[in-house]
């Protein structure tokens, strides 16, 4: 915190600061976001390593646990509306046949268990992609963004 920012702390009276609430946060070094039990970062577009990263974090949201998605570089494919850049998507058969949820299932299944989806901006661009190829209610960030929701988390990367 610089000068001006605990000059500013000290000066403005207490009910003020408790009026600004959460807009305060950052300037004492606080995150904005509620505490992550479970940071997933998907960095391929293979169709195993996809699902295995939604199944771990639909369990993970089942239990009760925040979890955090977040695409890089080719992982962006995973938040595609379309599935756009999945690499080894006939696999997708064989798990329904099998009777385990598809990838559909579980990106649909986080989204109503209120997981976090995000993808790295510059993934994005890497992968020539726009913001309108992606499932609804995917947000573009950047790294700190990413990094300031996952908190202290767990972090796997897939």
């Amino acid at each position: 915190m610089n000068l001006a920012t605990a000059c500013l702390l000290v000066l403005l009276p207490l009910p003020l600061l408790l009026l600004a609430g959460l807009a305060f946060l950052p300037l004492l070094g606080a995150s904005a976001f509620p505490p992550c039990d479970l940071a997933l970062v998907i960095v391929e577009a293979r169709y195993e390593r996809v699902h295995a990263a939604l199944m771990l974090a639909a369990t993970a949201c089942a239990l009760g646990q925040t979890v955090v998605l977040f695409g890089m570089g080719a992982g962006v494919a995973a938040f595609c509306a379309n599935w756009d850049g999945l690499e080894d998507e006939q696999r997708e058969d064989w798990r329904k046949a099998a009777g385990v949820a598809g990838l559909n299932d579980l990106r649909t299944a986080l989204r109503d268990m209120d997981a976090t989806l995000m993808v790295c901006d510059s993934g994005l661009k890497t992968m020539g992609l726009t913001d309108e190829t992606l499932e609804e209610g995917v947000a573009v960030v950047g790294l700190p963004t990413f990094l300031d929701r996952a908190g202290a988390a767990r972090v796997a990367v897939f």
